[in-house]
Parts: C-alpha cells; structure tokens; sequence
C-alpha cells in the first residue's frame, strides 16, 4: 500500500511539473516578507528555442493591466486621458482632474504654459518643460516637469499633492495613487 501511494504522488508530482507554465513561476527571496518578489517585465525580443518542451510556450500570455487609477480621499479621479509613468518614473496626471478633485481652482496661461492651482491659502504654479515651479512665491524643484500629451497638460501628482499639503502614496501591486488631505 506504502508503495501504491508513494507512486501515485510521485506521479501527479510529474505531471504538474510537466503541465506548469514557465512564465507563472515568480522567485521569491526567503525571510523578507515577500519584498523579493521578481517583477521584472519579460524580454519582448526573446524567443523561444525549437524543440523545446511546447508545454512551457505560453500561447496566450495573461493580460497586464497597466491603467493608473488615482484616489483623492477616497473617491477615484476619473479624467479623459489617463494617467501615465513618464521616463523619470513619475506618474504624471491630467491637471484640471487633479486640481479640481484636490478642491482647487484651475488655470491655465497659454501665453506662459503656466498652470495655476489655487486653494486655501495655497497657490501652486508650474510651467510646461520647467522643473522647477512656486508654492505661495516660494520655489521648488521637482525631479520631472509638467508637459503636454495629445493636447492635454500633465502635471506630476506628488509634486502637486505635496504642495498643496496632502499625503501622496504609490501602491506598486495596484498601480494606484492615493491622495489623502492632511
């Protein structure tokens, strides 16, 4: 009986093994709380040798949801263009969204490429391309700088949630940003 058993969990061993998409084993680092998860994106240029086992060639690869969803104190943001990580990875959002759902008033100067966020003693300006921008006067730098997409303006969130005082935090796993007034 000892052996029947033995062969039958040995078997279903083997067949899961055979049957297990490569592409659904992830690497995980022992002893940090699963901080060592590998996330890195697979190589779009990569191919698949011939002759290899056809069971571990993905046919149709899970889909990846990259939309950026943006909450301000618990309610989510919805715009018309979404938002995006630019090459400084930072995630840069339609500002006249962003404002208005931070509770500001919204300007833009065309003649500047100025945008203006006003709100309770707050009075946030940046300029398209420039990195650095004003809070109440006073000049900051941020690592990005606000730009122009299919004929809207972005502005980075944290930069803009910052100044105007409010808690900003990235959730990686939900591709989300939070947005909470302090």
């Amino acid at each position: 009986m000892k052996k029947l058993l033995t062969m039958l969990m040995l078997a279903v061993m083997v067949v899961t093994m055979a049957v297990t998409p490569a592409f659904a084993v992830i690497d995980i680092i022992p002893g940090n709380g699963g901080e060592g998860v590998n996330t890195t994106k697979p190589d779009p240029n990569f191919q698949w040798e011939e002759g290899g086992n056809s069971a571990q060639k993905p046919t149709n690869p899970p889909a990846v949801n990259n939309t950026i969803k943006i909450f301000v104190n618990g309610r989510q943001v919805t715009a018309d263009v979404p938002a995006f990580v630019d090459s400084a990875n930072r995630t840069q959002a339609p500002f006249r969204a962003i404002g208005e759902a931070l509770g500001c008033q919204v300007t833009w100067v065309n003649e500047t490429q100025k945008v203006i966020c006003q709100k309770e003693g707050f009075k946030v300006e940046m300029t398209i391309g420039k990195k650095t921008f004003t809070v109440n006067g006073v000049n900051k730098t941020m690592d990005t700088a606000p730009l122009i997409k299919n004929n809207r303006t972005f502005i980075p969130v944290r930069a803009l949630g910052e100044a105007l005082n409010c808690n900003v935090n990235w959730d990686q796993a939900n591709n989300t940003v939070y947005i909470t007034s302090k």
